[in-house]
C-alpha cells in the first residue's frame, strides 16, 4: 500500500516524519451523493474484518453531522454509545481527552463579564462549532479577530490586518486578548479553542475518518493529523464545492492541498435534474476546486420563478427549506408564513412551540375532563384575564381555576383572552390548516449557511443580498454559498424575485 503525508503541519511537537501514514483516502461528496452511508460502509468493512468499534474514530466539524454518524452506527451495528468513544466533533473529543467538566468551559456569561471589564458589548451568541461569536458589538468582533488568529495558526496583528472589521482598533483586540487571557488563568478555564490547541495525544485507533473536512481551519486539520497519527488507514471525507465557512476561520485551501487516493461518489440522490443544471452553471464559477462530474437523481424536479414572497403556497405537500442569504431578510419568510397559517423552525425552535401553545393544550385537556400539571396549570394561568392563586398540589382540573362546570363547552378562543390578537390569529389559522402543536413543523426557515447538511422536497431560494455578501460577490466562497443553497432541493426550487438591485444572478 502506497505511503502518503497528509501536509505539512505548523507545529513544534509534530513533524512531517511523524504524521506519515500507510494509507489516505480523500472521499469527495457532491450533494445528496450519500457521503455518511459510504463513510459506515468503511466502518461496517472495519468490523467484518475484525477490527474493534473502540479502535475507529469517525471526526466530524459539527455537532448534527458527529451524532447523526453516531446515530446510525448504533442502529446498524447494534453496539451501545459506549462502543464507540470516538465518535466525537473534534471539540468533543478535546474536551473528553482532557478530562474537562462543563464548568471548566467558558460560556456567553463569562465574555460578558470580560465585556463589562473592558466597556465593550457582546451582542451576538458564542457559536461553539465554530467557536466564534456572532454578532455586531465591539465584544464580538473583538472576539472574532482573537479567535480566527488561534485557529488559522495567525498573529493577532497579522489577522487583524486580514479582518474586515474596519471600525476596530488593533489597540481593543490586543487588550481583549490580554483580559480574555488573564481571565481564563485566574479563573482556570478554557474556551473552546484552548482545547483544539491542548491536544497533544495521538488516539489509540487503527482507523481514522475525518467528515466535512472542507469545513476544518488550520488548528482543526492539525489537531485532526494528530489524533489519527496511529492509524494505519485514514480517510478524509468533504466537498470543497461547499466550503461555506472560510468567515469563520475554515481553509479549504488545506483540503484542496490533500495528498492521497481520491474518490469521488458519483451519484446523487437528492437533486433533481432541473436543479442540476442551475447548480453546474453555479459551480463551474469556482475557480480553486476538484473537478467532480456527478449525476443527478432520475427524476426531474422542477424551477419555479415566483414573482413576490406572498405567492410561495406552503400548502403544498412535503418539506421545506426557506432560506436566505442574510439573517435580516428571513423576517419576510416568516410573515408568509404565519399569514398562511403554518408552523415553522427558525433558528432551530418551533413556532408551534410556544406557552401559548401549551396554554391551549392544557385547556383542551381539562375539557375533555382530564387532569393537568402544577407545570401546565401555572403556564395556563397566565393568559386568564383574571388573577387564578392555586392551590400546591400533584394536578389540577377546571374547578381548581374557579371556574364553573359550564366552562367545559368554552373554547380556548374565549377563554384565553390573555394571548396577543395576532398570536390568537396565527394559531386559530394553523389549528384550521391541520396544524399539530407538539409535532415538527414541515417549514424551516433559515440562512444558507444555518441549512448546510439539510435538504428538503421544497426549497425557497430569496436571492437579495446584503452589502457584505454583494461585495463578496463573484468570489469562490460566495459562488460555493449559493451552490449550497440550490442543492438542498429533493423536488421543487423556488427563486422569488429580488426586490433590490443587490441579489445574486443566476
Amino acid at each position: 500500500m502506497t505511503s502518503h503525508w497528509i501536509y505539512q503541519v505548523r507545529s513544534k511537537k509534530i513533524s512531517r516524519k511523524e504524521i506519515k501514514v500507510r494509507h489516505v483516502q480523500i472521499i469527495l461528496g457532491p450533494p445528496g451523493t450519500g457521503k455518511t452511508t459510504s463513510l459506515l460502509k468503511i466502518v461496517e468493512n472495519s468490523l467484518a474484518r475484525g477490527i474493534q468499534p473502540e479502535r475507529i474514530a469517525y471526526l466530524a466539524f459539527t455537532r448534527k453531522a458527529a451524532n447523526e454518524a453516531q446515530e446510525r452506527a448504533m442502529e446498524q451495528f447494534n453496539f451501545e454509545t459506549s462502543r464507540f468513544p470516538y465518535f466525537r466533533t473534534l471539540h468533543s473529543l478535546a474536551y473528553k481527552r482532557l478530562g474537562l467538566k462543563r464548568e471548566d468551559v467558558m460560556t456567553d456569561k463569562h465574555f460578558v463579564k470580560i465585556g463589562k471589564a473592558m466597556g465593550v458589548e457582546f451582542k451576538g451568541i458564542y457559536d461553539e462549532d465554530l467557536g466564534i461569536h456572532s454578532g455586531y458589538g465591539l465584544g464580538d468582533k473583538c472576539s472574532r479577530v482573537e479567535s480566527l488568529a488561534r485557529v488559522g495558526l495567525r498573529d493577532l496583528e497579522t489577522q487583524y490586518n486580514y479582518s474586515n472589521e474596519n471600525d476596530l482598533s488593533f489597540h481593543a483586540v490586543k487588550q481583549y486578548h490580554d483580559s480574555l487571557s488573564k481571565y481564563k488563568r485566574d479563573n482556570r478555564l478554557f474556551d473552546f479553542t484552548d482545547m483544539l490547541e491542548k491536544f497533544e495525544e495521538p488516539l489509540p485507533i487503527d482507523i481514522c475518518i475525518i467528515d466535512e473536512a472542507q469545513d476544518l481551519s488550520s488548528l482543526q486539520f492539525r489537531m485532526a493529523i494528530l489524533a489519527s497519527q496511529n492509524a494505519s488507514e485514514v480517510y478524509i471525507a468533504g466537498d470543497d464545492d461547499q466550503a461555506i465557512f472560510g468567515w469563520a476561520g475554515a481553509d479549504v485551501k488545506k483540503f484542496l492541498s490533500l495528498r492521497g487516493d481520491k474518490v469521488i461518489l458519483p451519484q446523487s440522490f437528492r437533486v433533481p435534474r432541473a436543479v442540476h443544471r442551475y447548480a453546474s452553471d453555479i459551480v463551474s464559477r469556482i475557480k480553486n476546486r476538484y473537478v467532480k462530474p456527478w449525476t443527478p437523481k432520475l427524476e426531474h424536479g422542477r424551477v419555479h420563478y415566483v414573482s413576490d414572497d406572498d405567492n410561495i403556497d406552503f400548502s403544498r405537500s412535503g418539506t421545506w427549506l426557506c432560506m436566505a442569504r442574510s439573517k435580516y431578510l428571513l423576517y419576510r419568510l416568516k410573515k408568509v408564513a404565519r399569514q398562511q397559517g403554518y408552523g415553522y423552525i427558525y433558528s432551530g425552535r418551533s413556532s408551534l412551540d410556544t406557552d401559548e401553545t401549551r396554554a391551549i393544550m392544557a385547556w383542551e385537556t381539562m375539557r375533555k375532563k382530564k387532569q393537568i400539571s402544577l407545570f401546565d396549570a401555572e403556564n395556563l394561568a397566565k393568559f386568564f384575564l383574571f388573577k387564578v392563586k392555586l392551590r400546591a398540589k400533584e394536578t389540577y382540573s377546571l374547578e381548581d381555576f374557579g371556574l364553573p362546570p359550564e366552562a367545559i363547552e368554552r373554547d380556548w378562543m374565549s377563554v384565553l383572552r390573555g394571548i396577543p390578537p395576532d398570536e390568537r390569529e396565527y394559531l386559530r389559522a394553523c389549528m384550521r390548516n391541520g396544524e399539530r402543536f407538539h409535532d415538527k413543523p414541515r417549514i424551516t426557515i433559515s440562512t444558507i449557511h444555518q441549512s448546510k447538511g439539510g435538504e428538503a422536497d421544497n426549497v425557497v431560494v430569496l436571492t437579495d443580498m446584503g452589502k457584505l455578501s454583494w461585495d463578496a460577490l463573484g468570489t469562490d466562497e460566495e459562488n460555493r454559498v449559493w451552490y449550497v443553497a440550490l442543492t438542498r432541493t429533493r423536488e421543487n426550487l423556488f427563486f422569488i424575485r429580488p426586490r433590490g438591485l443587490r441579489h445574486f444572478t443566476l
